[in-house]
């Protein structure tokens, strides 16, 4: 007996009572930066430092990290909700103007400032996952600031977490 497919509406709905970070990865393309926001965004390996995110596998932005293989992470804090929203549109390059960052050493991707943890990471592979592709990465580098209260998206809506 073969069980019928998941509708995605419903596991989207499934899933959307996972509270998850908010970020905005980053990269310098030839065109400049490119920016997008990701929820998707996961801790792989401590040992040694892998992270991974997902696009859409139709999104320029997928093709801009498969190109360039570097890039970084922004983990947004509670107060940087404007900027999720911001580069949450699939469909245009987002460039940076106007947006507080500093450009990475190793990746030469924005880092955002205000971020709660910015991490630059080279893609390790690229691998084709349903409509996604998931980017394997090692963190090259990282900077935390203290105890700021991160950016989370649950059920729909934006919230802070302490």
């Amino acid at each position: 007996m073969t069980a019928a497919p998941v509708a995605p509406d419903a596991l989207r709905a499934t899933l959307g009572g996972l509270p998850t970070g908010v970020t905005v990865i980053t990269t310098r393309t030839e065109h400049g930066q490119d920016a997008r926001t990701a929820n998707s965004f996961t801790s792989v390996s401590l040992e040694p430092a892998l992270v991974s995110v997902c696009f859409h596998r139709d999104s320029p932005f997928t093709a801009a990290l498969r190109a360039t293989g570097l890039w970084a992470v922004s983990v947004l804090a509670a107060d940087q909700r404007a900027l999720s929203a911001r580069f949450a549109n699939r469909a245009t390059v987002r460039e940076l103007d106007g947006v507080a960052h500093t450009i990475g050493s190793r990746t030469g991707a924005a880092l955002l400032t205000g971020a709660v943890a910015n991490l630059e990471c080279r893609s390790v592979t690229a691998r084709p996952a349903g409509d996604h592709v998931l980017f394997l990465a090692e963190v090259l580098s990282l900077r935390a600031r203290g105890n700021t209260p991160a950016l989370v998206f649950y059920r729909g809506g934006y919230h802070a977490i302490d």
